[in-house]
C-alpha cells in the first residue's frame, strides 16, 4: 500500500484560519437562500474575523449553503462552511462574500 506523502497528517486542534478571531457576543438576523430558503432565522455571534463569523443556529445548515446576515447598516452573503452540533443548538463558520450598504 503506498502513502501520499502530499498532505500532513495532523493531531489534535490545529487552527487553519486565514485571519485572526475574536470572541465577541451579539445577536444577528439570518435570511437562509441555499438550499432549503429560511427568512429571519435568529443567531448568536460567537467570534468575528476579517473575512468570517461563527454563529450560533437552532437548526443544522449544511456546509456550503448560502444565507445573507443583516446588520444594523448593511448586509453580508455568507456560505456555510462547517456546521457541529452542540448542547445548545448548532454552531455555524461561514465565510464572507460580500458586504453592501442598506439602503436609505
Amino acid at each position: 500500500m503506498a502513502i501520499s506523502m502530499s498532505r500532513k497528517a495532523h493531531f489534535g486542534r490545529i487552527d487553519r484560519r486565514n485571519d485572526s478571531r475574536i470572541i465577541c457576543e451579539g445577536a444577528a438576523v439570518i435570511d437562509v437562500l441555499s438550499p432549503q430558503p429560511r427568512s429571519s432565522v435568529e443567531a448568536r455571534i460567537l467570534d468575528v474575523g476579517e473575512t468570517s463569523l461563527k454563529l450560533n443556529l437552532p437548526f443544522f445548515l449544511s456546509p456550503g449553503s448560502l444565507i445573507r446576515i443583516h446588520m444594523t447598516d448593511s448586509v453580508a452573503n455568507a456560505e456555510v462552511r462547517y456546521c457541529t452540533c452542540e448542547s445548545v443548538g448548532y454552531n455555524i463558520g461561514v465565510r464572507i462574500e460580500d458586504i453592501t450598504p442598506k439602503s436609505v
